[in-house]
């Protein structure tokens, strides 16, 4: 259970879409959580004064030990916010995973989890056309596999902001599907994925559908590892 997990739960991106959700989740959860964000004020204005908040940059190795330090997992929730510059997809999505895993390797937090992007392994996808976010994404996800971490990489469909229970959901892997998904269902199965041994060191997509939901353990039990994949 994530609430018996030694050391925090570090959340990469924790203001962002995503990340907040995963951050809410852990808390309502009775996790101990820590953020790492570039705007401390942005994360007390939104979380309070009763988390534990670390300032530091993926985009800057040097900044990122103290958010590792005594940690018991990462989630990793960031992403590009222009297609070009410091924000691009090169320096946050590819870079900027890459030094998070780096940093988790370093001082001893084996598990990791990835928020990535349905489409990943597609050159020719339309998103692709903001700063090749897609083809820096799986750049990212590589660097993370190649890390040594337990790790999990989650593809989402299109990101919605509508809740989503109620509907049902479906995971794949081979990239070779498309939809959407609530930004509340990716975030709960990150946490998810923590408790999961069928999602260490696995890849899978998830979309919502419709039809009933099945539980989290039945979704999981459906994922093989890469390593078992072609």
């Amino acid at each position: 259970m994530v609430r018996d997990m030694e050391g925090p739960i570090v959340v990469a991106g924790a203001t962002g879409g995503v990340g907040r959700r995963v951050v809410q989740l852990l808390i309502e959860r009775g996790a101990r959580v820590r953020l790492l964000v570039r705007d401390e004020e942005k994360a007390r204005t939104l979380f309070g004064d009763g988390v534990e908040i670390v300032t530091g940059d993926v985009r800057r190795p040097e900044t990122l030990a103290p958010a590792m330090e005594g940690a018991g997992a990462v989630i990793c929730a960031t992403g590009a916010r222009a297609p070009i510059g410091g924000n691009a997809p090169q320096k946050v999505d590819y870079e900027g995973v890459a030094n998070l895993a780096s940093a988790a390797k370093a001082n001893g937090v084996d598990r990791f989890v990835l928020v990535s992007s349905i489409g990943a392994t597609n050159p020719n996808h339309p998103l692709n056309a903001f700063g090749k976010v897609l083809t820096w994404k799986k750049r990212g996800e590589d660097a993370l596999r190649s890390s040594g971490l337990t790790y999990t990489v989650i593809r989402p469909g299109g990101l919605q902001d509508a809740p989503g229970e109620g509907r049902g959901l479906k995971f794949d892997q081979g990239d070779r599907i498309s939809g959407m998904v609530s930004r509340d269902d990716v975030a709960a199965a990150c946490i998810e994925a923590l408790d999961q041994p069928t999602s260490h060191g696995a890849t899978f997509e998830m979309i919502a559908t419709d039809g009933p939901r099945a539980t989290w353990d039945a979704l999981f039990a459906t994922l093989a590892p890469d390593s078992d994949r072609a």
